[in-house]
């Protein structure tokens, strides 16, 4: 399975439709929150255009940037994971949007036992899966993919604890625009896709049991 993986569109699309023609499409093309920047549904809708007019199937969880109407929006389409599990192809993919307390009050932020709940709901529903993924719009707490510019952990901590209970294989993350990069915890590949508003993304190959990242910047 070939995915496509974007975080931190924050409403600034520019070479996604040309990303989308690819002549290796993915399968799968996973958005990990920020779709917006303070948008809503129009915005959302927009933005997300290009892929769905693709081949690819669409998974998705909203961002602590994305308004409850672009949350919403995801929802409409029937792609939203937050607080949700699917099984494609063998593959269960589960999903935690909106991201950690901040003092800058944004749209969408989930404490942590708030966050918990809903990674149990997901999990639950991926379960009989042989490989499983998070999608998580933040990274998890204390590794090198949640360090702000201040050099500060400003992770989840929820995220931290599930991935340390060997509850995935392979998380996919976004939020801190400065650590991109790759980590591992709890037997989790972990990826900060960093922000493709900036034109990261990653290309993921499961097969085997195992993931393949490879990230790139278009």
């Amino acid at each position: 399975m070939k995915l496509l993986c974007l975080s931190d569109i924050h409403g600034e699309a520019a070479g996604l439709e040309e990303l989308m023609s690819s002549p290796e499409p993915a399968d799968v093309v996973i958005v990990a929150g920020d779709i917006t920047h303070l948008g809503g549904r129009a915005e959302a809708q927009a933005i997300l255009a290009p892929i769905l007019s693709s081949r690819a199937r669409l998974i998705a969880v909203a961002g602590n940037m994305d308004r409850e109407t672009a949350r919403g929006y995801l929802g409409e389409l029937g792609v939203d994971l937050h607080a949700r599990g699917i099984v494609i192809e063998g593959v269960g993919f589960m999903g935690l949007g909106g991201g950690t307390p901040s003092p800058f009050g944004t749209p969408w932020e989930l404490d942590d036992a708030e966050a918990q709940r809903c990674l149990e709901a997901g999990r639950a529903q991926i379960s009989d899966a042989s490989f499983r993924v998070l999608v998580s719009h933040a990274p998890p707490r204390g590794t090198e993919l949640d360090r702000g510019f201040a050099r500060q952990h400003v992770g989840s901590g929820a995220v931290r604890d599930f991935l340390l209970a060997g509850s995935v294989n392979l998380c996919i993350c976004g939020h801190i625009h400065e650590s991109a990069g790759e980590d591992s915890l709890g037997g989790a590949s972990c990826v900060n896709l960093g922000p493709f508003k900036k034109g990261n993304y990653a290309l993921v190959t499961i097969d085997g049991g195992r993931a393949f990242v490879r990230r790139r910047t278009r």
